[in-house]
């Protein structure tokens, strides 16, 4: 078995010309350079789509897209974060038959994950559809979309490139599918086209950028890892070989879905209570806000890699890459917070059009949920680096619990406002939470 342990003692920082946070700084810019322009053209795709589909159709195809994310986050076990987590020590030592069984092991697990959640999505659309008010050729259209699911068996691969600091791959990945989608939806608004025209653009943007990832990955493991292993194939690999792996799979996997399945529960809840017009708002309003939503995802991706090397090594530059990068994030959210509250009915009214001015509100609530949760992913990796995993989970989990009583009490109330506040409430509980683990156990190390 191979254990992770951190050094007792905090060793010295590490020189600047190897400063974790001047390259925690360098690779985010690499993400954020391609989530800018895919920011760009993800909006430019979401407003030709809802111009041309109406509030109606719109949330409709929004519905379907949910439905597939729904489905995945469901098999999502976590192998991204446990090739990083279990592979950094490996890696650093240039151990590579155990980064090799590693990323056998997680590669088998990606496989299963998306053939079950392919064969679910596909024969559950029959009777979910009907359920989200779609029609019988609808339902035809979400079973196809359902298929895209068996692109979806990258966590492992984007596991590799993070391991190997090629996050300038992972930057133009996420251009790949609002690319797609923008050039796509731009064609069939012009040509007026149907929504089953949307859909397809939608599906296959997304089953694009996942092909991408997977062939970047599978080159960097050949050229790196597979020709030092001289034809080894670990077929007996299994999750025993690794001290912890199991438990933190398990754990990753309720975190996995913690972080996504409440989004997607939302947009369909909202569906379900106020009708897919409202769903369509809501779901506009956190594209719009996935401009803080997503690099809050990057944030995570590119400081868990130092993270756990910093808690490994026993570094005095974990606390400076933690709480520095934190109140960056915090920050940075707070400018678009208040261009929101103070332009966002212009901005909604001139990209948009009058009838989708209902979301300037809730997009505002968003947005300053978005902005917490940019403060706090941060904080969330550094758990996860302490080996805290466990009882981040447990927080998000009372949390989420608290989130979904409070969306459903304030959603029937309020209407979107309250959706919005529910997120706001716990995206507050589980930053407070996450930084009371995280002193409790500096304390104790």
């Amino acid at each position: 078995m191979i254990e992770h342990r951190p050094l007792v003692k905090r060793s010295a920082d590490r020189s600047n010309t190897d400063n974790p946070m001047h390259r925690v700084l360098a690779n985010f810019w690499i993400l954020i350079r391609g989530r800018g322009a895919a920011a760009i053209m993800a909006f430019g795709a979401t407003a030709l789509m809802a111009r041309s589909l109406g509030p109606a159709e719109f949330g409709m195809v929004i519905l379907m897209q949910t439905y597939v994310l729904l489905i995945r986050a469901l098999f999502d076990f976590g192998s991204v974060d446990a090739v990083v987590r279990f592979g950094v020590p490996a890696h650093d030592i240039s151990d590579k038959p155990t980064l090799g069984r590693l990323i056998k092991l997680c590669r088998r697990i990606d496989k299963q994950a998306s053939i079950a959640a392919t064969l679910l999505a596909f024969f559950l659309a029959p009777f979910a559809g009907p359920s989200m008010g779609m029609n019988n050729l609808q339902v035809m259209i979400l079973m196809g979309y359902s298929l895209v699911l068996l692109t979806t068996r990258t966590g492992t691969a984007a596991g590799i490139l993070r391991l190997y600091d090629r996050f300038d791959i992972l930057g133009k990945q996420m251009a790949i599918a609002p690319t797609i989608r923008f050039l796509g939806v731009a064609v069939a608004w012009w040509l007026n086209a149907p929504i089953l025209v949307f859909a397809v653009i939608w599906a296959s943007a997304y089953a694009a950028e996942n092909i991408y990832m997977l062939w970047h990955a599978r080159h960097k493991y050949n050229t790196h890892i597979k020709q030092a292993l001289a034809g080894a194939r670990f077929k007996d690999a299994k999750l025993s070989d690794f001290d912890g792996l199991r438990n933190f799979l398990w754990v990753s996997y309720w975190q996995s879905n913690l972080d996504v399945l409440p989004k997607h529960i939302t947009t369909v809840l909202v569906g379900y209570l106020l009708g897919p017009a409202e769903a369509g708002l809501l779901r506009l309003a956190r594209e719009l806000s996935s401009m803080l939503a997503k690099p809050a995802i990057l944030i995570r991706q590119v400081v868990f890699v130092d993270l756990s090397r910093s808690w490994h090594q026993g570094s005095n530059a974990f606390n400076l890459v933690a709480y520095r990068t934190a109140i960056l994030g915090g920050a940075l959210g707070l400018l678009f917070v208040l261009t929101s509250y103070f332009f966002g009915e212009h901005l909604l009214s001139s990209l948009l059009g009058n009838q989708f001015i209902g979301a300037k509100d809730v997009l505002t609530l968003m947005l300053l949920a978005a902005s917490i949760d940019l403060a706090a992913s941060p904080i969330r990796s550094a758990l996860y680096a302490m080996g805290n995993a466990s009882k981040a989970l447990q927080l998000h989990m009372a949390c989420t619990v608290i989130y979904l009583l409070m969306l459903n009490i304030l959603t029937r109330q309020l209407g979107l406002i309250g959706a919005g506040l529910a997120a706001i409430i716990a995206a507050a509980l589980t930053l407070v939470g996450m930084l009371l683990l995280m002193w409790k156990k500096e304390k104790s190390a």
